[in-house]
């Protein structure tokens, strides 16, 4: 990695702990500048505004997730796996509570700001489409209903983070029954 691109990712990595600490409300280029312990005006030479900093914060996050996404799967000399252990151990790793970790924490502040930022918004809305539709293929070689799979898992994942800890279920049978309903809606 070169000094620019080490700069660019002190300067997101800092952003980021700011969004997860004290939210958008705590977020200014100076603090960000004093934190990567840059001037202000060599900020501004990598990202000319606030809006420029967080959607590259966000499109950061979003690449990070999927490259989690990649490291749980099993590696790829393992085709032999079934179906339902992939969803199993996918599962296992996807279903997190939110407030357990650090990126749950800034995909609720990403969240947030969706709602009152339109670029961030059009950015969370095209992170998902090309999301889904790369799982979709990730899925293509091991079932010939990938979409089914991906349209009633992706949602519960993402929503597990906010409602998981008020469920009646443990996460161990939300698996079970996640991983029994999507076998029985593909067998259909």
């Amino acid at each position: 990695m070169g000094k620019r691109e080490e700069k660019i990712a002190s300067i997101i990595q800092h952003t980021t702990r700011l969004l997860v600490h004290e939210g958008v409300g705590g977020l200014s280029m100076r603090r960000v500048a004093d934190l990567a312990e840059i001037r202000l005006s060599n900020l501004q030479y990598y990202f000319k505004d606030r809006e420029a900093l967080l959607k590259a914060t966000v499109a950061h996050y979003f690449e990070q997730c999927k490259t989690d996404v990649l490291q749980s799967l099993p590696s790829s000399d393992t085709k032999e796996i079934k179906l339902e252990s992939l969803l199993r151990e996918t599962l296992q790793k996807g279903l997190v509570l939110g407030d357990t970790n650090e990126q749950c924490a800034m995909f609720r502040e990403i969240w947030a700001l969706s709602t009152r930022n339109t670029s961030i918004a059009a950015l969370v809305k095209e992170y998902y489409q090309h999301y889904c539709q790369w799982l979709v293929q990730l899925m293509a070689s091991y079932t010939p209903q990938p979409q089914l799979i991906v349209s009633l898992l992706m949602p519960y994942v993402e929503g597990y983070s906010v409602m998981g800890q008020a469920l009646p279920l443990t996460k161990e049978e939300v698996i079970d029954l996640l991983v029994k309903t999507v076998l029985v809606v593909i067998d259909q």
